[in-house]
């Protein structure tokens, strides 16, 4: 659930000078001796505002980092991780892009012999923003002890419920109390401003 810190030499699009962006991605895999993995998200421009140029950092991560390319990278950081010491059923709330940590405390249990009850609860608006879809319906299908439940909030015509989402509405905690045992869980929850402000008190 950590994050990488990148310091990256990129081109301003205005001054077209090279400058220092730091950015920090979430670590999106279970700890591996030999590699880190993140998952950015491609950023565009807004469509409302003609003026304002793509993501800086992610369009030059899809854009120009290829294998063999060399990065500034600060060591995992970050409080948000996997408490490991008392083995509660664990409740995962993700929205957006913020699905990233979770595929790593998601990863790390499941790859281990720790049988814990996981429930992933995850909102998007619709297919088009559902990130590692297949990996998230493989992991349901191979283990009992994980339960996806996946939010559209505005599916699109083609996206059909019961198959490639469960709840056409946001997560929120009508949802949590009519598919939660009413017992003791830790929540882990991480997404964009208006979840956690919905959701956390």
């Amino acid at each position: 659930g950590q994050f990488l810190t990148f310091k990256l030499r990129i081109e301003d699009p205005n001054s077209h000078y090279l400058k220092s962006v730091v950015r920090c991605y979430s670590l999106s895999d279970t700890s591996r001796p030999d590699y880190y993995r993140v998952s950015i998200k491609r950023i565009p421009a807004p469509t409302n505002q003609l003026d304002v140029p793509p993501g800086l950092s992610s369009s030059f991560f899809h854009d120009h980092v290829k294998e063999g390319s060399r990065l500034l990278v600060k060591a995992p950081s970050g409080h948000f991780h996997l408490m490991e010491e008392e083995l509660l059923p664990i409740v995962l709330i993700g929205g957006g892009i913020g699905i990233t940590p979770m595929l790593s405390i998601i990863n790390t249990i499941l790859e281990g012999d720790v049988k814990r009850e996981i429930w992933l609860y995850y909102g998007v608006r619709n297919g088009n923003e559902h990130i590692m879809k297949e990996h998230l319906q493989d992991l349901s299908r191979k283990h009992n002890n994980f339960h996806l439940h996946v939010c559209y909030s505005a599916p699109n015509e083609n996206d059909v419920e019961g198959v490639d989402y469960q709840h056409n509405d946001r997560v929120g905690i009508p949802l949590l109390r009519t598919t939660l045992k009413l017992m003791r869980y830790q929540f882990y929850v991480f997404g964009p401003k208006p979840m956690m402000e919905s959701l956390v008190p």
